[in-house]
Formats: structure tokens, sequence, C-alpha cells
């Protein structure tokens, strides 16, 4: 795929990977504390941006905003949701192993 560059055997040896590619299916699991401190972080970004989201909502509703106005509210959060996502797409990419589709260890 064009996002993974080619990486010398010694390179990918020597870096210490922050995740670690399922044993089975595609994509990763934290196996270092930078590893787990990106997830968290995630997690939380995540739900403050889904709490911040659904506490506008509730109080949108009741003081008659319009429709329209909720829809944009939404394609925001979707927006935010995208950005973090892909964020961290990236970050595994950059420190984890290659992704690919697995079906077990391979002995």
């Amino acid at each position: 795929m064009l996002y993974f560059k080619a990486m010398s055997e010694h390179k990918r040896k020597t870096r210490k990977l922050w995740f670690r590619a399922k044993d089975y299916g595609w994509g990763w699991h934290p196996v270092t504390w930078q590893g787990w401190a990106v997830t968290v972080l995630f997690a939380l970004l995540y739900t403050f941006t889904f709490l911040v989201f659904f506490g506008w909502i509730g109080p949108a509703e009741e003081a008659g905003v319009e429709a329209r106005d909720l829809v944009f509210g939404g394609l925001e959060f979707l927006a935010i949701v995208a950005a973090l996502t892909y964020t961290l797409f990236r970050i595994c990419t950059r420190y984890g192993e290659k992704p690919e589709w697995r079906w077990g260890r391979k002995r």
C-alpha cells in the first residue's frame, strides 16, 4: 500500500514497537506504555467529544434551535471523530507492525 514504506531488516529489529499486530483479523493492540497512553488518550478525547455533542443536543432542542443547526452539529461531531480516528491510524502505522489479515500465529 501507499501508506507503508519499506523498512530495512535492521531498522525493523532495532526499533521498539508501541503496537503489535493482532493474531486474528486486521489491526493492532498496544504493548508498551506509549501505546497504552495513545490508546487511553484517544478514548478520552472520543468520550469528551461524544459527551460535548450529546450534552449540547438536549439543551439545543429545549432552546428551540433549528434542525439545520443540529445537522451541522452532527457533521462537526463526525469530522472530529474522523480526525481522531485518522490520527490514531497514522500513529499505529508509524509505531506498529505492518498491518495485514492474520489467521493465527505462523510457526
